[in-house]
């Protein structure tokens, strides 16, 4: 998901808000805060998870834990990005996101963090909500208004979906996500020659963006049109020449054109490129 923001915070911000207070059980919380985000900054995460769930059972209800739950989640969550098969470790981070929004309900940042998690798990109703109340605190916020779009169409709610993209359009007319976001809209509302005039008018507007060539050759291709297809992804390559997305895009339009020894080029660039050969075994044979 190219729309999605920074997952990460600094986490070293916290200690300005923890290092203060003179009696023991005070020093004790902060000391591990301290001893927690040192282990963080190492990447030593489940010491740093450790040690965070051992600054709550010290200090159970110090208004500060919020932040701890915060960056707590934060930890979790990169844990999971490192091993997706720690799907525990992705509701974990959500629980402490919403133990921290327990604490302060209305702290943008806090319900931004718990949002753009449930984007990437692909939780497109709940996100909806964090983003929803995010605009309700911040009706210009023109990056969440885009993100709930995006979850909008993904839940094929178009109507919804288009009425933030036309209001982020209203103020901001060059707006590249939202200009993007309706021609996919047109598109997956079998509005295809609609949804090609839009694609048209931002390749015209950006003429080096390597990425609308991609995007308007595949709905060519996808309108049987293989070599208005194929020249606009000799364009992206000329762009991007190590994008091998499309290098492989090309070699299977070349393929299907019955023009082999072009695909097998293709091919050979895109292995050369990293991509596994093994995993072109049926394609490579296709070019012989």
């Amino acid at each position: 998901m190219n729309h999605l923001q920074p997952m990460t915070r600094h986490l070293a911000t916290l200690l300005l808000c923890l290092l203060c207070g003179s009696h023991v059980a005070a020093q004790t919380y902060e000391q591990l805060i301290e001893r927690a985000l040192g282990a963080a900054s190492h990447d030593s995460l489940p010491q740093a998870e450790q040690l965070f769930r051992q600054a709550l059972k010290a200090s159970p209800n110090d208004y500060r834990n919020a932040l701890v739950f915060s960056n707590l989640g934060k930890i979790q969550e990169r844990q999971y990005w490192q091993d997706p098969r720690q799907t525990k470790k992705a509701e974990e981070a959500i629980e402490s996101y919403t133990l921290a929004l327990n604490i302060t309900p209305e702290a943008i940042p806090l319900i931004q963090d718990r949002a753009t998690l449930y984007m990437r798990l692909e939780q497109w109703g709940k996100a909806v909500m964090d983003l929803t109340t995010i605009l309700d605190l911040t009706p210009d916020n023109v990056d969440m208004r885009n993100y709930r779009a995006y979850c909008y169409h993904k839940q094929r709610l178009f109507t919804e979906a288009r009425t933030d993209y036309t209001r982020i359009l209203e103020h901001q007319p060059d707006h590249r996500l939202a200009l993007l976001g309706m021609a996919m809209l047109e598109h997956d509302t079998g509005h295809l020659s609609e949804a090609l005039q839009r694609i048209t008018l931002m390749v015209e507007a950006s003429p080096t963006d390597a990425e609308l060539y991609s995007i308007r050759s595949g709905m060519y291709a996808e309108n049987k049109q293989a070599e208005l297809a194929i020249i606009d992804l000799d364009r992206a390559i000329l762009l991007d020449s190590k994008n091998t997305n499309y290098l492989l895009a090309r070699a299977y339009l070349h393929l299907q054109q019955g023009n082999r020894r072009l695909a097998l080029t293709d091919f050979e660039q895109a292995i050369a490129l990293g991509v596994p050969r093994a995993s072109l075994k049926k394609e490579l044979k296709a070019c012989r």
